[in-house]
């Protein structure tokens, strides 16, 4: 089970093998466990560049195939035959595998890390692209049509609360498909139609032409539900079941798809953000998907703990620097209560780097990917984009209009942000929904917290953000972990202590901001073109470090998040 729940009671799995066979250069490595980073094996763990993996598995008819990601460029093969490409480490993507004949099969995935002009939102960066299959591989046995996706959005009106439900069909047969697609609301992931746990339900006609792939929705009463709030998130299921309509025995199931969601909706009123009417007041942390013994390929039993160790401060968020998180993080942040800032790819772009002429493309797909797969998670309250680019230019502007009117054609019913450093001179304030700060006084700017942050906000009342809601999405220090010094110098864990003491305080206590978010939770590693001003090859931002020490800072930050 991939998920925290369970995604499929018809479609059946097929169990691909744990380990892979691993080439670098042509030549046979190892075998390495798939999901994982090349980097855990010693002698390759500075390489960048191209490797293979490859498994055998066997199976017949028609399949579905899907990596949940592939650091950062993938061609995948089948009995050597290229089924296509992806670029983008952190999105999903998947081949339909027609008419396959009862055999051993080979599947073949060539993934690359490496830098060059056909990358544009990977770069040498202050974070670290990590090579391999990163996260799970999924095989699925399909009958002649299935359930793309199901996206849920809760509407509260007149006291009451429905749903809108979409759904994409794709018929992957050669003629064509009278069906019918059924959604049942349920308070478990494991029901049968008649089931005390179904609460609802609806119908809907479905007919596609041959390799016709179309969208359904409906509405659906749900006159008692509960609410998902943080300090109750109780959530829901739709079971969509998709039947063949001209069978002879009704109940002819071809496919199902099992999502999880809440009962909530977000909005922006004026200068504050309303989560089911109730403002919020973030304080959280800015996380990295990266841990000192296995990368960006994080399992399960570490996201816990870092979900166990965030909440421990105080905190209620957490955004998703600077890219899509896996979705079991997600999940596991939907069921603790956790507000989540979900962030497409892409960091620290200047706009020679948004010419790039890959650079909308691939935008484009890291924002359409992250918002189809994980538009269901009550717990993002926001999407997010493009941290720290050329927001104060007006090609940049352009870019980021493009991408902002991109965002809300997918999903209307969030707001949109991106994180700005531009301080006095940003230009795309007026686009967004909400107004998003990174800002480091105490350490690359000696002003006082208070000035500075008070000289942000003119600025921002002034250009485009009149009004509106503002985050600090960004504040901190640098602290290497165990240097403790009486002298509380940079980079040492004093004054790292003293400075986030300094800044949270500030934020927190002004009235104009809706709230902060730390950087970061956890020291990340860097790409070593960035060594110069990060000791260790690290950003160490972080209140405890890569393997989740805590620093000073770490207990200084509960104390305020849990009393301010």
């Amino acid at each position: 089970m991939y998920r925290l729940f369970q995604t499929h009671q018809i479609r059946k799995s097929i169990t691909l093998p744990a380990l892979w066979d691993l080439s670098i250069q042509g030549e046979k490595v190892t075998k390495i466990p798939v999901p994982s980073c090349v980097e855990s094996i010693p002698a390759y763990s500075n390489y960048k560049g191209a490797c293979t993996l490859e498994t055998t598995q066997h199976f017949s008819g028609d399949l579905k195939l899907t990596f949940k990601g592939v650091g950062h460029t993938a061609n995948v093969y089948l009995d050597g035959k290229h089924l296509g490409g992806h670029y983008g480490a952190y999105g999903e993507f998947s081949f339909i595998l027609k008419d396959q004949k009862e055999d051993t099969h080979t599947i073949r995935v060539v993934a690359d890390n490496s830098y060059t002009e056909d990358s544009a939102l990977h770069i040498d960066n202050d974070y670290y692209s990590y090579l391999g299959i990163t996260r799970p591989v999924l095989l699925e046995q399909l009958n002649k049509a299935y359930i793309q996706w199901i996206h849920i959005t809760p509407v509260y009106t007149e006291d009451q609360w429905s749903l809108r439900i979409s759904a994409n069909v794709e018929n992957i047969s050669g003629e064509s498909l009278d069906l019918k697609l059924r959604f049942y609301l349920s308070t478990s992931d494991n029901c049968v139609q008649n089931s005390p746990d179904v609460v609802g339900s609806i119908d809907l006609a479905v007919q596609l032409n041959a390799s016709e792939t179309k969208e359904f929705s409906c509405f659906m009463s749900c006159p008692q539900v509960t609410a998902y709030m943080p300090e109750n998130p109780v959530m829901y299921f739709i079971h969509g079941h998709l039947t063949d309509a001209s069978a002879p025995s009704e109940g002819q199931i071809l496919d199902d798809l099992i999502e999880r969601f809440g009962f909530r909706e977000i909005k922006v009123s004026g200068d504050q953000i309303l989560f089911n009417g109730v403002r919020m007041k973030l304080k959280g942390f800015n996380r990295h998907e990266d841990y000192a013994e296995f990368g960006s390929s994080v399992p399960l039993a570490a996201m816990q703990r870092d979900i166990m160790l965030i909440k421990d401060t105080g905190a209620n968020c957490v955004r998703t620097c600077h890219y899509p998180n896996d979705e079991r993080f997600l999940d596991l942040c939907d069921e603790n209560g956790l507000f989540v800032w979900e962030e497409a790819h892409g960091r620290g772009l200047n706009e020679d780097r948004m010419r790039n002429p890959h650079f909308l493309e691939q935008s484009r797909l890291s924002i359409t990917e992250m918002i189809t797969e994980h538009y269901n998670h009550p717990s993002i309250f926001v999407w997010g984009l493009l941290n720290e680019c050329a927001s104060d230019t007006a090609y940049g502007r352009s870019c980021y209009a493009e991408l902002i009117e991109l965002i809300r054609s997918l999903d209307r019913s969030k707001p949109v942000t991106f994180a700005s450093n531009k301080l006095l001179a940003d230009i795309c304030l007026d686009l967004v929904d909400i107004v998003s700060y990174n800002i480091y006084p105490k350490w690359y700017k000696n002003t006082p917290c208070d000035e500075f942050l008070a000289g942000c906000i003119e600025y921002i009342r002034a250009n485009g953000g009149a009004g509106k809601p503002i985050i600090i999405s960004e504040i901190g220090a640098g602290a290497v972990y165990g240097y403790r010094t009486n002298i509380r110098c940079k980079w040492s864990e004093e004054y790292q202590l003293d400075a986030l003491d300094e800044q949270l305080s500030t934020v927190l206590n002004n009235p104009e901001c809706s709230g902060v978010i730390v950087w970061q939770f956890a020291d990340c590693r860097i790409d070593e073109g960035w060594f110069a001003n990060r000791p260790k090859s690290q950003n160490n931002k972080g209140v405890v470090d890569m393997y989740r020490r805590e620093k000073l800072s770490y207990a200084k930050v509960k104390e305020i998040f849990q009393t301010v």
